[in-house]
């Protein structure tokens, strides 16, 4: 078979491929015709090397349908996987993460507030003695040394909470970028 027979038996039978796809193809067959006359072959030598055109375009065009019909259900199940993924994502951070995170962050703004409190009340002691009703009978000394006490561990209170604080917000963090990597199927 000649080379053009053989060239336009192959388009005839690639139809179904983009117009594309089809002269890259052809272009190939072309090319070997071209090589394999520069190796001294004849045109019937080379066509019965490459195979039944016939044949090469249904098993060319099959694989073409194949791919593009795995191309477009791909596409689809993966919008549909995101829009699953988004709306679990969105209910789980709704209804568990958000509450939890709420009364995380709650708790560590109270230990702020509780360390306020005791560095606050050695000062509240001496200045507003009147507000302050100790059932105690004690001496000036004793209150002194009492309210170091509250002053001090106030102020451990504090320098523990802000490490409580880092963690916390390391732990938001890890949790932020697992839902990214969720929301991206990774």
């Amino acid at each position: 078979m000649k080379e053009s027979e053989y060239i336009r038996l192959l388009e005839k039978g690639l139809g179904s491929l983009s117009a594309v796809e089809r002269q890259e193809l052809l272009q190939d067959y072309r090319d070997h015709f071209r090589e394999g006359k520069k190796a001294g072959k004849s045109e019937e030598e080379i066509s019965r090397a490459l195979g039944d055109p016939g044949k090469i375009a249904r098993a060319v065009a099959a694989e073409y349908r194949v791919s593009s019909i795995e191309e477009r259900s791909g596409k689809g199940r993966g919008i549909g996987a995101a829009i699953v993924s988004i709306i679990g994502l969105s209910f789980f951070n709704l209804v568990v993460s958000l509450p939890f995170f709420i009364v995380l962050y709650a708790l560590v703004l109270s230990l702020y507030a509780v360390a306020a409190a005791f560095v606050a009340s050695p000062f509240i002691l001496f200045f507003f003695p009147y507000l302050v009703n100790l059932p105690l009978d004690i001496t000036q000394l004793q209150l002194l040394l009492f309210s170091f006490g509250l002053f001090f561990i106030g102020l451990a209170i504090f320098f523990m909470s802000g490490k409580i604080w880092n963690g916390v917000l390391e732990l938001t963090v890890r949790f932020l970028k697992w839902n990214i990597n969720v929301f991206k199927g990774s």
